[in-house]
């Protein structure tokens, strides 16, 4: 077992100590829906359909929790403190990986339909303007991640070999960026907004992910509530869709929750266009496969996946 997985069931175990719940609903309340998000842009259906009460309208009532990173998400994931959650392609297959059985409902978002969702920035004042200038230049990053994956694909896409790319571990994005603005390293790999508030500041991308249909995000439930409620699932999954319709036909009325759920930097908050939303619809079988395959090679998953064992659109509305 690796370094990674050691300290992923660690952090697991804690959590299960605090919480006393060894893997169990903290309650026994099987009427609320808690679902695991992220202050970021992709998730503004979730706070659109919550803030517009259309899971109310349905009958359902749900429980965001929102956690500031991925991995306390994943570990409440884990733990039986959240039914499902909000993630990037590869957090399910860490997850199953880990002894959860879990299945991905709904795909919704990605860069194809609308606009970049990272980019390798260079520092401001640095003297890269393109992928090739990175080779050998170490990127701060977070690795084993869709960060990791997006920064690797562009970076060949763009012709550096394998061995010419070089990272810089940084988990935290709010410190990655401020390494990034104040030269400490070279270059990174940021998020939007974050990219925009970069380039404001004087960084330089290099390259984006725009088009590439690399970062998708994609809506997932614990496999066992999914048994028990199917229907709540259902019933959750249109009302994600409304609220991403009503972000299309209204941006301007939603802009008020967008600065105040998601990481908006304040010169950012009343002018930045607000994200799109495709209808909800599930990943490929092709994109499951290269995202469980990349992972095996990181060594992060180590058992056989397949398309079936993570993905059912059969609750899509």
């Amino acid at each position: 077992m690796n370094n990674k997985l050691n300290i992923f069931t660690i952090l697991l175990l804690i959590s299960a100590i605090i919480s006393g719940c060894g893997g169990e609903r903290q309650t026994n309340d099987d009427t609320i829906i808690r679902f695991g998000t992220l202050p970021v842009m992709q998730t503004l259906p979730l706070y659109v359909a919550e803030s517009e009460g259309f899971f109310a309208d349905l009958g359902l009532a749900v429980e965001l929790s929102v956690f500031q990173n991925a991995g306390d998400k994943d570990i409440a994931m884990l733990s039986g403190s959240i039914d499902g959650q909000f993630a990037d392609l590869f957090t399910p297959a860490v997850i199953e990986n880990n002894g959860l059985d879990l299945t991905i409902v709904a795909s919704g978002y990605n860069t194809s339909y609308d606009r970049r969702m990272f980019a390798v920035l260079c520092k401001p004042g640095g003297e890269y303007t393109q992928a090739l200038d990175l080779a050998d230049i170490p990127i701060a990053l977070s690795s084993n991640t869709v960060i990791h994956n997006v920064t690797e694909t562009l970076l060949r896409k763009n012709g550096l070999k394998p061995e010419q790319i070089k990272y810089i571990e940084s988990k935290n994005i709010g410190i990655r960026m401020q390494m990034l603005m104040s030269g400490q390293v070279e270059a990174a790999t940021l998020p939007e907004p974050l990219v925009t508030a970069a380039m404001a500041g004087g960084a330089t991308v290099i390259v984006d992910d725009y088009g590439y249909e690399l970062s998708q995000t994609v809506l997932l439930f614990n496999a066992d509530y999914l048994e028990k409620h199917p229907e709540n699932v259902k019933k959750f999954l249109q009302a994600i869709e409304k609220a991403g319709q009503y972000i299309n036909n209204n941006p301007d009325l939603v802009r008020a929750v967008m600065t105040a759920k998601t990481r908006l930097p304040e010169p950012l908050q009343a002018n930045y266009p607000i994200p799109k939303f495709p209808p909800l619809t599930i990943p490929s079988e092709s994109e499951i496969t290269s995202a469980v395959d990349w992972l095996k090679v990181q060594g992060v998953v180590t058992t056989e996946l397949n398309y079936k064992d993570l993905v059912n659109g059969e609750y899509l509305p």
